[in-house]
């Protein structure tokens, strides 16, 4: 996708950074188009806000007893706290809980990054990094090498893959055959999986960033409030669906069956 314009296309010094980069860089590996350095600009920007935020919310985790006490009003540390409760308990209820607390620093940043990304392009003259498929791609693949890595790690290499075959084991012809036709459905699902969640995000978001700029241009002298809203439900409903998915296929590979 082309570059939009943004407020870090003004800056000073973003033509020369521009044809920098993209001579070092040249073209993205997903759509062999220039590198969006808006996109990457704004991802940091993004990265620097939620450090700051964190920073302001650790500061009532020094003393113990101050920990304990919650804020009597919304916060940078209510917020956290609140949304990283959710983020739990929804990959609670997919998997263990022994899984979704050691999956959730992964997750949980997903949520972080995403989130604040998709809500700074109802912001006029911001781009969403999720907007671009090079983002979520990167993101997606994450996920995808997470859930294999540690399907494997879980089950070892052959039984791991060994479920992709089906239920059905034995060396009757018909089985075989069988299973072979399983192999390659859940294979070609497996591949489909960071593809869809990509896909998704950034169509979804790029979707949401016109229709409410496209508003906002044709009526600059009243607040688009219904467009305005229906982006902010996007923007949470497309965070739940990237990080429910992403629990659903890592809870899915390390979980062992019962019998």
């Amino acid at each position: 996708m082309p570059d939009h314009s943004s407020w870090f296309s003004f800056f000073p010094f973003y033509d020369g950074l521009l044809a920098r980069a993209q001579e070092m860089l040249g073209l993205s590996y997903i759509a062999h188009v220039p590198i969006g350095l808006q996109y990457v600009l704004g991802f940091a920007f993004i990265a620097l806000v939620i450090f700051f935020l964190l920073l302001i919310a650790r500061r009532h985790f020094k003393n113990l007893d101050q920990a304990l006490v919650p804020d009597g009003k919304f916060s940078p540390r209510t917020f956290f706290e609140a949304m990283t409760e959710g983020v739990l308990s929804t990959m609670e209820g997919i998997m263990d809980r022994k899984a979704a607390i050691y999956f959730l620093p992964l997750i949980g940043t997903c949520a972080f990054v995403i989130f604040f990304s998709n809500f700074i392009g109802l912001v006029p003259g911001f781009l969403p990094p999720t907007s671009n498929l090079s983002t979520t791609a990167a993101m997606a693949l994450v996920i995808f090498l997470t859930t294999h890595i540690y399907g494997v790690r879980e089950h070892g290499f052959i039984n791991y893959f060994a479920h992709f075959c089906g239920p059905l084991r034995s060396f009757n012809p018909l089985v075989i055959i069988l299973m072979i036709l399983m192999f390659c459905i859940e294979l070609i699902s497996h591949l489909a999986r960071p593809l869809s969640l990509s896909v998704r995000l950034m169509g979804n978001m790029y979707a949401d960033h016109a229709v409410v700029g496209g508003f906002i241009a044709i009526f600059p002298l009243f607040l688009p409030v219904a467009p305005l809203l229906l982006g902010v439900v996007v923007c949470i409903v497309q965070t739940a669906v990237f990080c429910i998915l992403s629990t659903v296929y890592i809870g899915g590979a390390v979980a062992h069956e019962e019998h």
